[in-house]
């Protein structure tokens, strides 16, 4: 069942990033830099990992192909408005480690497939848009999700802590202080992203890998974006 749920991450983080590269001035640097990066990390784990991490890799690789294909071809990434929900993606990625390992890298490809469906029926029916009493309520399920991490022991258990620390920080901005501060809150999501690619590697879960560093690309652009730095992001 947790590989359904990384199914869903991954497409969702995958839809995400694409929208905030389609809005973002910073696309081109974007990629390069903080794509090569999460890229070295996918190809470290697959070649450093057993065969069923080599495995939940690859069909995070096909599942993110896919995603990025499909909202290409059907411009689904215009309507969702996902981007903005980049820290909510984070948390749930995060959240699924905590009710028992991965192991069946294929049922990812049903969640996937889900989350897809959902998608093009969020395209269809028009924009979300969160608001104070959504931000305050994700920084509660936040509080929990850290909570519950806090009572267990080990690296992820501090990975997640840090995470929704950096979470909880970033939704209070939006809540009090609306879109007043985009750069601290894509650097707050930015650090959940990270976590998300922390836990990846840990769990060898190769959904959790990809969908982190997809956040990471979408977080680094809409930073980019939100602090109106064109040197050295500026889109060629």
């Amino acid at each position: 069942m947790f590989d359904v749920a990384c199914g869903v991450v991954c497409v969702l983080a995958v839809v995400a990033t694409m929208e905030a590269l389609r809005l973002s001035t910073a696309r081109r640097r974007v990629v390069w830099e903080i794509g090569a990066i999460g890229a070295g990390v996918v190809v470290a784990q697959a070649l450093g990992g057993s065969e069923s991490v080599v495995l939940s890799v690859i069909v995070a690789l096909a599942i993110a192909a896919c995603a990025a294909a499909l909202c290409r071809r059907f411009e689904l990434d215009r309507a969702p408005r996902l981007m903005y929900f980049q820290g909510a993606i984070a948390a749930a990625a995060l959240a699924s480690t905590l009710f028992g390992p991965s192991d069946a890298p294929f049922f990812a490809v049903l969640g996937a497939g889900v989350a897809l469906a959902g998608v093009a029926a969020l395209a269809r029916l028009g924009r979300i848009t969160p608001n104070e009493s959504l931000h305050f309520a994700c920084a509660g399920v936040c509080a929990v999700i850290g909570y519950a991490a806090g009572r267990e022991q080990g690296v992820l258990a501090v990975v997640i802590v840090i995470a929704m620390a950096a979470l909880i920080a970033s939704y209070l901005t939006l809540a009090l202080a609306g879109t007043a501060w985009p750069a601290f809150v894509s650097a707050m999501n930015g650090v959940a992203a990270c976590s998300v690619v922390a836990a990846g590697v840990v769990t060898g879960n190769g959904a959790l890998l990809v969908a982190g560093v997809a956040l990471a690309i979408g977080c680094a652009a809409s930073h980019a974006s939100a602090t109106g730095s064109r040197d050295p992001y500026l889109s060629k």
